[in-house]
């Protein structure tokens, strides 16, 4: 019977769970120096990725009490970065970060978080660090401003020119349309990953974290507002109070994520309650629904 799930991930393999966002499981630990980065919600069980020194680690669960782990030689430049679910497979992002040339980024492809495939080297310069998938098609954002499409995760075409101080930090797909957020209230929209439409900019110091689409509406989380659209061409500010930053959203409920291993939650991504702390740093929020495959 499939049952809905928040999933906090953070510091020495740290797994934490809740069925509504506010009400939270006691913490489950892995291996000290294991780091969880990334956590994604799917096909029924919840996978979480990360790394261990140089070895990449991948861990799942069907019922968030029972989890299957297996580790990857990741060579000190095979760093695990993300996880994220494209509604049928999981998709785990990595590359070198800290590269002085080129970050080798790289996918891998999983259906059920135990077994993968790759890893697929990626092409371009920089990391792709968050990615959208909708109407067939991959957008994806990532450092120094690294912006690309694809319609297979693996292939990926980057949008020339880009700028830097334009990188996008999120991205979300809703209404048609996919919506990067990033640095002063930064929001940039497109329909098929390479035009990209003019910009929207914010004020100063409002940095967008976290996009989300609620089914209605795409919820964009930053330092001081959030800001609602329909369509992600016109939104409404709204000053925040407390809001974390990195934000996931599930049936009505919004959770995020603020240093250190504090949990917040919302109904509406502008007042948020404290409702967990955890003495571990957490990195990253997810949600979904386990137990079946209903995603």
């Amino acid at each position: 019977m499939s049952r809905p799930v928040f999933v906090a991930v953070g510091y020495d393999g740290l797994r934490l769970l809740s069925e509504d966002g506010r009400s939270w499981g006691s913490p489950m630990l892995g291996q000290e120096g294991e780091v969880l980065r990334s956590a994604a919600v799917g096909n029924g069980r919840v996978v979480a990725v990360g790394t261990r020194g140089g070895d990449q680690v991948l861990t799942a669960s069907v019922d968030g009490v029972k989890w299957t782990r297996s580790r990857r030689e990741g060579g000190y430049g095979g760093y695990l970065r993300a996880v994220q679910f494209d509604g049928r497979r999981f998709l785990g992002l990595g590359g070198d970060p800290g590269a002085v040339g080129a970050a080798n980024p790289y996918v891998l492809i999983s259906d059920d978080g135990v077994n993968w495939e790759g890893p697929h080297r990626i092409g371009g310069k920089f990391l792709i660090r968050r990615i959208a998938f909708g109407d067939g098609i991959y957008v994806g954002v990532g450092d120094r401003g690294r912006r690309a499409w694809s319609r297979d995760a693996i292939h990926w075409e980057d949008v020339p020119d880009v700028k830097p101080l334009e990188t996008l930090i999120d991205i979300a797909h809703g209404a048609g349309v996919f919506v990067g957020v990033g640095l002063h209230g930064l929001r940039w929209r497109t329909l098929d990953g390479r035009k990209w439409l003019e910009p929207i900019r914010g004020e100063e110091g409002e940095h967008l974290n976290s996009i989300v689409w609620t089914g209605d509406r795409f919820v964009a989380v930053g330092l001081g507002a959030t800001y609602l659209s329909a369509d992600g061409a016109k939104w409404e500010r709204r000053p925040n109070r407390e809001a974390p930053t990195t934000v996931c959203h599930h049936e009505g409920i919004f959770v995020g994520t603020k240093w250190k291993g504090r949990l917040q939650a919302s109904r509406d991504g502008i007042v948020w309650d404290a409702v967990a702390r955890v003495d571990r740093h957490i990195e990253a929020v997810a949600a979904g629904w386990i137990g079946s495959d209903r995603s």
